[in-house]
């Protein structure tokens, strides 16, 4: 008995042995060749090829040049007060084309929004009637809303001024800008400037880089002794704005213009660059603002 289940377990481990084998080969079978030194053919149309390593993009290289590799414009600036400084393009406004009554001229003024000011009110302070405050409205369409303004906003306030015209003459739309009479331009918070309106120089740079230069701090301006500036020298410090576009002819009228603070220079001055202080600001001084002297304005009122 005993000898039977000896034999027969012998039997059976030579089986499950057998079996393991017979497994172990199939297995073999199954694993794929090893690559050969055989060409690949290339793919059918319709199968998507896999880019090569020439079309593959270099993502380092794109690291590298998206480092800028100039400084920019204000911290160039910072360190050296000389070197010019590109303004940017202003923006235009186009005037609105209307029908002129006749014997009627249209005069262009500007007025700097203040707090509490609505274009209700402004239309009464210059039209005696509130009701036309879309006629202001109509002259500054970057406003989106007109029931939304905002301190420091710049319109341009169209006024209608007579004038005589001989009767054979055809009438023509006529539109100027208010005249700036000698020394005006520095008593005024916001104008239109003439095209020829000449500044004396600009700011080309801050003493030091703060978020906002303002009352007290240091820039320098592009004059110095080759253009006769003195210490104790003042000049007034001017922004531009938007260009004011004739609605008929398309040519330039003139720029808008505000002032935005008072710089005084000090003892040093350069042959092309000088150091002023900023002894009144508005609004926070930027690199590129216009400066005009302001002994014109007393040279100017001595001639009278």
């Amino acid at each position: 008995m005993k000898r039977r289940i000896l034999i027969f377990l012998v039997c059976t481990l030579l089986t499950l042995g057998i079996c393991f084998a017979g497994a172990q080969e199939r297995d073999v079978e199954a694993l794929p060749d090893e690559p050969s030194e055989v060409e690949i053919p290339p793919f059918e149309a319709g199968e998507e090829a896999l880019p090569s390593e020439e079309e593959i993009p270099a993502f380092e290289a794109e690291e590298e040049t998206a480092v800028p590799k100039e400084v920019p414009a204000e911290e160039a600036a910072v360190e050296e007060p000389g070197k010019a400084v590109e303004k940017p393009a202003a923006r235009k406004r186009v005037l609105p084309e209307e029908a002129i009554p006749e014997g009627m001229e249209v005069v262009l003024k500007a007025y700097e929004v203040k707090r509490g000011d609505c274009l209700w009110n402004i239309a009464d302070l210059y039209y005696r009637n509130p009701f036309l405050w879309q006629e202001i409205w109509r002259y500054n369409k970057y406003i989106q809303d007109p029931h939304w303004i905002f301190p420091g906003d710049d319109l341009i306030i169209p006024t209608y001024q007579r004038v005589e015209r001989l009767a054979e003459v055809p009438q023509e739309m006529e539109v100027r800008l208010e005249e700036l009479k000698p020394g005006a331009e520095y008593q005024r918070d916001i104008f239109i400037a003439p095209p020829d309106f000449k500044f004396d120089g600009y700011i080309a740079g801050v003493k030091e880089k703060k978020v906002m230069t303002a009352y007290g701090d240091l820039v320098f301006i592009d004059l110095g002794k080759r253009q006769n500036v003195k210490p104790k020298t003042r000049y007034t410090v001017y922004r531009e704005g938007d260009e004011v576009i004739h609605p008929a002819t398309g040519e330039l009228m003139g720029i808008m213009v505000e002032k935005i603070g008072v710089l005084e220079v000090t003892i040093d001055i350069g042959e092309d660059n000088s150091t002023a202080l900023i002894i009144d600001s508005r609004k926070p001084i930027e690199i590129g603002d216009s400066i005009k002297l302001q002994a014109k304005l007393e040279e100017r009122e001595t001639e009278q």
